[in-house]
């Protein structure tokens, strides 16, 4: 079997606590207007800007962090979720209102209340406005709706990181990932396919700071399937070992055992997606990198199909890396 030689031959919220209320923005999100006459908003994907007095920054501050800028599970090193800048509010100028992401924190006596707003001064953005009477509630009103305020802040950056990518994605789908029953998909131009079989195949892209495959395979979904998180994690495994070798004689690919696999689950139009995130390792060899491998769960065909992005990229920050890997996997839409 020809394995693959890879990369280290290289260097709404629902609120909650009494007497708090919560104004919600427009369920439309954006409008013509909106798009083409709003300044354009600035700042990547995992960005966000904290408006916030020092005063009550100095009460409330390490819960914020703690909460914000926890590190992201299935890197090699430690990123935070997001990335973070705080200004007073009598420092906000017209340039740090076009952020795409604002979270302001403010006190106002007898008040209560989690806003949230789309397109408020520029677009695409989000800004979430929370108030309350003192330093100490307003941690606990955060505290209680950080899950909920973090996911829409990642919703927000994954849409606009589709409307990103697929400006520089290929017109037409390769034609390996047609023959798994993949009807579209946002993938870079970069993606040739360098292994292609039935029900397996694996894409390469060379950039200036990494190598990357997509490797997606198909099997038959059994309803009945136990533990079939597991089995997923097999087959890559498995998948990896007898496709990928290492830069070192004898060398392949395997996932990281030691380190705990993490496991999330999603839906996208009726269709169950299971997410797997971790790392894997050269066995017999040495190098690494994380994966995110995104599994749909096609009922209706009675198939399941799993997408992997492996990435190797020692010498840099993967967590924006891999946000827009994993963009490109959300996208996916089967025949």
């Amino acid at each position: 079997m020809n394995k693959i030689q890879t990369f280290f031959s290289i260097s709404v919220f629902i609120i909650m606590s009494s007497g708090c209320s919560l104004e919600q923005a427009t369920d439309k999100k954006e409008t013509s207007f909106e798009a083409y006459n709003m300044p354009s908003s600035n700042g990547t994907h995992n960005e966000l800007t904290l408006f916030c007095d020092n005063d009550l920054w100095n009460n409330c501050g390490i819960k914020i962090i703690t909460s914000l800028a926890e590190p992201v599970k299935g890197l090699p090193q430690n990123e935070p979720r997001f990335n973070l800048s705080r200004l007073p509010h009598n420092s906000i100028s017209n340039i740090t209102k076009r952020s795409k992401s604002i979270l302001s924190l403010q006190i106002v006596p007898d008040s209560s209340s989690i806003n949230f707003k789309y397109n408020v001064w520029a677009y695409p953005q989000l800004v979430i406005h929370i108030v309350a009477p003192s330093a100490n509630l307003l941690t606990k009103l955060f505290d209680s709706h950080s899950k909920e305020i973090i996911k829409k802040y990642e919703l927000h950056d994954q849409e606009i990181l589709k409307n990103r990518i697929s400006s520089s994605s290929k017109t037409l789908l390769p034609k390996s990932l047609k023959e798994l029953g993949i009807k579209n998909m946002l993938i870079p131009r970069a993606y040739n396919t360098t292994i292609s079989k039935s029900d397996f195949k694996i894409l390469r892209a060379d950039t200036k700071k990494s190598i990357q495959y997509l490797m997606a395979w198909s099997r038959p979904y059994i309803e009945s399937n136990y533990n079939i998180e597991s089995k997923i994690i097999s087959e890559q495994n498995e998948l990896m070992e007898n496709n990928f070798e290492g830069f070192q004689e004898k060398s392949y690919l395997s996932l990281e055992s030691k380190i705990p696999i993490d496991i999330n689950y999603s839906n996208k139009n009726g269709i169950y997606v299971i997410e797997h995130r971790g790392l894997f390792r050269t066995e017999l060899g040495f190098g690494g990198g994380p994966f995110v491998t995104f599994t749909y769960i096609d009922e209706k065909n009675k198939r399941r199909l799993s997408i992997s992005s492996i990435v190797y990229a020692p010498s840099t920050k993967k967590r924006k890396m891999m946000l827009e890997l994993e963009a490109s996997l959300r996208s996916v839409e089967l025949l």
